[in-house]
């Protein structure tokens, strides 16, 4: 990754905003999309008689309004969701200057995840100071696998594929240990085996304010920190002679990635490649590395996200994974960009 200076041009401007808006109409027209089509059969009609139903008299009122409620919380929190991958997944590829850098594919939604699961088995409830226990399980977690994954950075320096195979193998462990403490008890840990895979088929309320609340830490902090975040993409001595305590920088970033990825998890259980294709796509509009880009990238994961439940929901009766749908997109693309990194060297 590399930073591209910040333009003046007034034009540079006003094609970004031109971007960023016809971004946000797609991301209504997904939503759109979202509402009217899905494994109900509901015909659009159907959908607009649900609407009034649930306005007019409340959710309870038929089994339609139900139906519609479902995905009015499914899309909401498909679009937070989405936003806070593609926000983490730009803050990893940025803080380990590698592309390929992704909280699943490194591991980090496996640490949340096996975190989650044990306090599962272990019948923990309760919260962790004023943090619920279910927030608090999968923080510790990706923490936990960021450090591992630091220390690894250090040990192959800047060899990408060498540090993606480090990673995937690190998430293959975690998802090895995830499946062995399912096995032991599966009586107990069934709720959470399909939690952790069917994505925001159990959308509430409740999952939307924690998602939203790791974007309110996020999203400012991100903000105050764009002029040190394009020095430091240039590189560690460049972002030094500016001054930029760089160590600082890194640390911060993946903090909060990390921040993002638990929230995720806790909402939505894992949910693949999202983070890794948002910046990719934001990088086609723009070569910009500005707010406007990081909005850009919010935007592109909230439509990687709703579009991929929206498939998962409307290709078979039965519902697909979501992280099943991304990952039919995601391998592909990953072995694209490898081969590409490779070539590059």
């Amino acid at each position: 990754m590399s930073s591209v200076p910040l333009s003046t041009d007034p034009k540079a401007g006003r094609r970004d905003m031109a971007v960023l808006a016809g971004t946000a109409m797609l991301l209504i027209v997904v939503a759109l999309a979202s509402v009217f089509f899905g494994s109900a059969g509901l015909r659009p009609p159907d959908v607009m008689s649900g609407l009034r139903a649930m306005i007019q008299r409340g959710t309870s009122s038929s089994p339609l309004a139900q139906i519609v409620l479902l995905r009015l919380l499914r899309i909401g929190l498909g679009i937070l969701v989405g936003a806070s991958l593609g926000l983490s997944g730009f803050l990893l590829q940025t803080a380990f200057r590698n592309p390929l850098a992704d909280s699943y594919l490194l591991g980090v939604s496996g640490g949340a995840q096996l975190a989650v699961t044990l306090v599962a088995l272990l019948g923990v409830s309760g919260t962790v100071g004023i943090i619920p226990i279910m927030v608090a399980a999968p923080l510790a977690g990706a923490l936990g696998v960021l450090l591992l994954l630091l220390i690894i950075s250090r040990r192959i320096g800047h060899d990408l594929l060498a540090f993606l195979l480090s990673g995937l193998a690190l998430s293959y462990m975690l998802n090895a240990m995830y499946s062995i403490l399912v096995s032991t008890r599966p009586d107990v840990l069934s709720n959470t085996v399909f939690w952790s895979w069917m994505g925001l088929n159990r959308a509430s309320g409740s999952g939307m304010i924690v998602v939203g609340v790791g974007l309110a830490i996020a999203v400012p902090m991100v903000m105050s920190l764009m002029r040190p975040l394009r020095s430091y993409l240039v590189g560690d001595d460049f972002a030094m002679n500016v001054g930029v305590n760089v160590r600082r920088t890194r640390i911060t970033l993946l903090f909060i990635s990390v921040i993002l990825a638990a929230t995720d998890v806790a909402a939505s259980g894992v949910v693949g490649f999202a983070g890794l294709f948002s910046p990719h796509l934001a990088r086609l509009l723009t070569r910009r590395t500005d707010r406007s880009f990081i909005v850009l990238t919010m935007f592109m994961g909230a439509i990687v996200v709703v579009v991929g439940d929206l498939i998962a929901r409307s290709v078979s009766a039965s519902e697909i994974p979501l992280n099943t749908v991304l990952s039919l997109f995601g391998a592909p693309y990953l072995i694209w960009l490898s081969v590409k990194a490779r070539r590059a060297l």
